[in-house]
């Protein structure tokens, strides 16, 4: 089953992604189309994001009280990005144990294993991409249900377009429309291709006016630095270390993404129906982490110093780095979905002609039994 798994596997989605709408900018409060609006001159200096870090930023330990008995042994499967913080919060503050859960974290390279590893039943849950593996896993019949939503896209975007800081400051890239024709990369087959085709659309292009390349987001900067390739999709915290190193800059830094939901939660339905009170403990505590590491809350010292102890990415570093955008009170964003499938069959990525309805792979019985516990999210809170 490892050789199987690996053998599907599709680079993670990390840190992207958002809305489906007419390509839009927002000038004086009011949406126009891109077309309309005259683009701000470009800077070729780093994006200001706050980012104060008190030095002594260490690991909280499990602190919430554990109910008293044994727990409840669950396994979950994740890859090690940032975007996926509010797992690791949860399970290091202690909000699992607090529902009487004892949670192992499974970290893989790639968002295709833990679907195909909780489908078979070794995990008993997992949290990835619903990118194009994740959709033909489920066409087949794999026993997979969504129970809770991942992370989206703020303002400005968490991966943004860039350029090289020489192609900027020499002027040889003034604006998304001089990428005609030119090498422009993502970091995998799939919702990324999404980003930058609504990035392309606010300079008048479409994927097919640039010559498309598939590069890690790691091998894309080096790619930038060399010339290899004219611009590229770079998640973060690559993409504030890029700036950083003075290798790029945000030719677009903003763009019509923000409210598909690119990753999600999701478990073996067989886990499901014997373990129901485990699953909304593990989705309590999820949205609890979520509330923690909304607004400021992320810069928190003791949440960036978690983040860094699962994915080893510098706190001052993911502090610096734009943020993704949580569903505090678990909205599983369905239009999302059904605009990332089309998309994806536009794209050739799915390997099914009946198109999938999203709702038939949506289990909110969880998140309604979590906010019966938590209540609404008030901000401030």
């Amino acid at each position: 089953m490892r050789a199987f798994a690996q053998g599907r596997i599709l680079a993670i989605l990390p840190l992207l992604l958002g809305l489906l709408v007419a390509p839009v900018v927002m000038v004086g409060g009011a949406p126009v189309s891109a077309q309309d609006a005259t683009p701000a001159p470009l800077s070729c200096t780093p994006l200001a994001v706050s980012a104060e870090v008190p030095l002594a930023a260490t690991p909280a330990t499990e602190s919430a009280a554990a109910p008293t008995g044994e727990l409840k042994k669950v396994k979950m499967g994740y890859v090690p990005v940032s975007i996926f913080a509010p797992v690791f919060v949860a399970k290091e503050k202690g909000y699992f144990a607090g529902q009487g859960l004892d949670v192992s974290l499974e970290p893989f390279p790639g968002g295709s294993d833990p679907v195909v590893l909780t489908a078979s039943g070794q995990l008993d849950l997992g949290i990835g991409g619903a990118g194009p593996a994740f959709w033909n896993a489920i066409a087949q019949g794999l026993p997979i249900k969504v129970i809770a939503p991942g992370h989206a896209e703020g303002s400005p975007v968490a991966t943004p377009l860039m350029i090289s800081k020489e192609a900027c400051e020499s002027g040889a890239t003034t604006s998304v429309a001089d990428l005609k024709g030119k090498k422009v990369s993502v970091n995998a087959r799939g919702a990324t291709e999404y980003w930058l085709s609504q990035a392309l659309a606010t300079g008048g292009l479409t994927l097919d006016d640039i010559d498309l390349q598939t590069l890690a987001f790691p091998d894309a900067v080096a790619a930038l630095a060399s010339g290899a390739v004219d611009a590229a999709m770079v998640g973060e915290p690559l993409a504030t270390k890029a700036e950083q190193d003075g290798i790029a800059v945000r030719l677009l830094s903003d763009f019509p993404v923000q409210n598909i939901q690119p990753t999600v939660v999701f478990a073996n339905e067989n886990f499901l129906k014997e373990n129901p009170d485990a699953a909304t403990g593990l989705v309590t505590a999820y949205l609890k982490a979520s509330r923690d590491l909304t607004g400021e809350g992320y810069n928190a010292p003791e949440n960036l110093a978690i983040v860094e102890q699962y994915t080893k990415v510098p706190a001052a570093l993911v502090a610096a780095s734009v943020k993704p955008v949580y569903a505090v009170n678990g909205e599983i964003n369905l239009d999302g979905l059904a605009t990332m499938q089309d998309f994806f069959r536009q794209r050739g990525l799915l390997e099914y002609d009946q198109d999938l309805d999203p709702a038939q792979i949506v289990d909110t019985q969880y998140v309604d039994a979590a906010l019966a516990e938590l209540g609404p999210y008030q901000m401030g809170s």
